[in-house]
């Protein structure tokens, strides 16, 4: 289970996604640095762990933001226990692996909340959603992953150290 001391890889990203990246756009669209985190996550440390992050990944960016109440709960969740399941199948050296599944996290997220947004009468034209925010958003999460992948090993791997010289 997620404890308290994992706390900090959802509220750094938070405070980051929310406080510093909106001054850092890139056509116009922030990076959700908790679906990247989640999915990292999720690839490294398995299936209940991921689906944990994710959950807590989700409440949070969802009481952080002013959209529907659960949109954020529902897909992180499902990323993170679809990311862990991949855990036991993948080797996790290979940066390609992080890479593509945040793609494919992406893709899919965002495609969720277009037909939820589709759902409660928002009017969104798909060509316009895909140019003006699905395929900046995949840039700039492809640009994200590797340091937040790279990040997460090291600040896992230090939080285990400290945990077995304790």
């Amino acid at each position: 289970m997620i404890g308290g001391k994992y706390l900090w890889l959802v509220l750094i990203p938070l405070a980051l996604q929310t406080a510093f990246f909106p001054h850092l756009s890139i056509f116009g669209v922030i990076p959700n640095l908790l679906l990247v985190t989640t999915i990292c996550y999720g690839l490294l440390q398995g299936t209940y762990q991921g689906l944990y992050f994710g959950l807590l990944s989700g409440l949070c960016l969802d009481l952080a933001g002013s959209g529907i109440l659960g949109i954020n709960i529902i897909t992180l969740g499902i990323l993170g226990l679809g990311a862990g399941y991949l855990e036991r199948v993948i080797f996790k050296g290979y940066l390609l692996v992080p890479i593509c599944t945040v793609q494919a996290g992406t893709l899919l997220a965002e495609l969720f909340s277009y037909f939820i947004l589709l759902a409660f009468g928002w009017r969104i034209k798909f060509l316009s959603f895909l140019g003006s925010t699905l395929l900046p958003l995949c840039l700039y999460h492809l640009l994200l992953t590797a340091p937040i992948y790279y990040g997460l090993i090291k600040g896992l791997n230090r939080s285990k150290k400290t945990q077995v010289d304790a």
